[in-house]
């Protein structure tokens, strides 16, 4: 399959939302040849993941805005507006907003994780995160993300 060159930004079609996060789907797999994916992200804090391994893609963000704390095997790293994190494959890690939101682009290489992302949020149409939960999720929801998850090749520490 040959990839085309395009043009990206954030708009309702290309944009989904979870609690306390937005996420601008930038270029997907299926635009890249499966090469890489790249999210624009807007999360709020609350809403960090526990502590996973991705055995199939590294992650890398650019923090356009906020500071957030990276745990990422046994290092620590705390970046800010303007750095670049980038997490292999392999090493277990979680991360901490510092500031109460962070915007940021990930960079998926492979792609293919961003499908599970897309299927697993809602459309938006006023581009706005739904509202963080104040409640943890019942035990079906977090057996689904747990499973699903497993099968992107994400497994939770």
């Amino acid at each position: 399959m040959k990839t085309a060159a395009f043009l990206s930004n954030g708009t309702p079609e290309n944009s989904r939302v979870i609690p306390g996060a937005l996420f601008h789907f930038l270029a997907t797999g299926e635009q890249t040849n499966n090469a890489f994916s790249l999210i624009y992200i807007e999360v709020h804090k609350g809403n960090e993941p526990p502590p996973h391994t991705h055995r199939r893609e590294d992650e890398s963000y650019y923090i356009l805005e906020g500071s957030i704390r990276f745990w990422v095997g046994d290092n620590i790293i705390d970046a800010k507006a303007g750095d670049f994190v980038h997490l292999p494959k392999g090493l277990p890690h979680r991360f901490e907003l510092q500031s109460e939101c962070v915007k940021e682009l990930m960079w998926i290489t492979p792609s293919g994780l961003d499908k599970w992302f897309w299927d697993n949020s809602a459309p938006t149409a006023d581009l706005k995160p739904l509202p963080i939960a104040t409640e943890p999720p019942p035990a079906e929801v977090i057996a689904h993300f747990v499973k699903s998850l497993s099968e992107y090749g994400v497994e939770m520490v």
